[in-house]
Formats: C-alpha cells, structure tokens, sequence
C-alpha cells in the first residue's frame, strides 16, 4: 500500500482530502526558465509570426528529471512534446513532490501554459508561463 493511501485511508477519506486541499489551492503563474535555448520548439507551438505580440495559450506537460546531472530535482517542461524549459531549481524543489504526486494519480503532469512575448520588445524571444493550481500549507 502506498504511502499516500495510508496517509489518506479508504476512497471516502481521500475524497475528504481531496476536496479540503482544493478548497485551500490557488492558481500561480509559475514562470519557465531556459527558454532562450528552446526558442524554435516555443515558436513552432504558437506558430510565432516575426513583428506580432503572441498570446498562445496551450498544454504543457511537467516531467521529473531525477537523473538531471546538474539538479536530481528538475523539472522539464515540454509542450507538443518539445521541450521548451525547466522550472527554476527552487521551483523544481517546492513544487516537485506535488506535480510527483499528480502524476501518480493521473497518469501526467499536464498543465495549463501561456506562450507570450511583445514585438517590440528587446527581444523577439518569447517566455512560457505555466498556471498551476497550487495548495499552500
């Protein structure tokens, strides 16, 4: 049996569970880092057109990277199965177990994610931004 089932008990308890920690779970923004080394994945996600502001909104999946060689906590971010970043090291290491957890139960660590960046920026890079439903002790 599994720790969190011992933890939770029987399917009333985990439901108990479960709607108290949505109760208390907020939506965060929660930025990607990396991205300028995975511009032309992003771009081809959003079907980036050169001179116009993008507001793509799209799926991304969150996979753990234990075997990381620089952060056994890293988290890649991929969308349309490109990777296009990682979450920070210190996001990687508070949100981890939680998008672990998420995973076990259901199977991926699909999220909502926005794809955006200005024309007229100082770059013409453009920045992931994931929104996830976060419960804070």
């Amino acid at each position: 049996m599994g720790l969190l089932k011992r933890l939770l008990g029987g399917e009333e308890k985990r439901a108990a569970a479960y709607a108290v920690a949505t109760s208390v779970a907020t939506e965060e923004r929660i930025d990607v880092v990396g991205e300028s080394q995975y511009q032309p994945a992003i771009r081809a996600a959003c079907g980036w057109k050169p001179g116009e502001d993008t507001l793509f909104e799209c799926m991304a999946e969150l996979v753990p990277e234990p075997t990381n060689p620089y952060d056994e906590n890293a988290i890649m971010v991929k969308i349309d199965d490109r990777q296009v970043g990682h979450l920070s090291r210190q996001d990687a290491k508070e949100l981890g177990p939680a998008i672990a957890e998420g995973i076990e139960h259901q199977g991926t660590g699909i999220c909502h994610a926005v794809i955006a960046g200005h024309a007229d920026g100082e770059t013409d890079n453009l920045g992931v931004f994931l929104h996830l439903r976060i419960s804070r002790d």
